[in-house]
C-alpha cells in the first residue's frame, strides 16, 4: 500500500514494456498518495510508458484522483 513501492513497481513494469501493469501500479500509487506528477512527466523510467498514447487518457484520471483537484 506504501506509495512509493507502487510508483517503483510502476516504473519497473515500463522499463519492461508491460505497459498494462505499469498503468495500474501508477493508478494505485497516486489513489495510496503518491503525487510528485512534475517527476513523473520526466522520470526515465516511465519513459516506455509515456510513449503510448493510452498514458495521456490515464494521466486524465490521475489528475483527477489528486487531492487539490477541481
Amino acid at each position: 500500500d506504501d506509495p512509493v513501492v507502487l510508483y517503483n513497481l510502476a516504473c519497473s513494469y515500463s522499463l519492461a514494456k508491460h505497459l498494462d501493469e505499469a498503468i495500474a501500479a501508477l493508478t494505485l500509487a497516486v489513489a495510496r498518495g503518491f503525487s510528485d506528477f512534475r517527476w513523473l512527466m520526466k522520470d526515465p523510467d516511465l519513459v516506455n510508458l509515456r510513449k503510448e498514447p493510452l498514458f495521456k487518457q490515464h494521466l486524465v484520471k490521475l489528475g483527477s484522483l489528486q487531492p487539490d483537484a477541481t
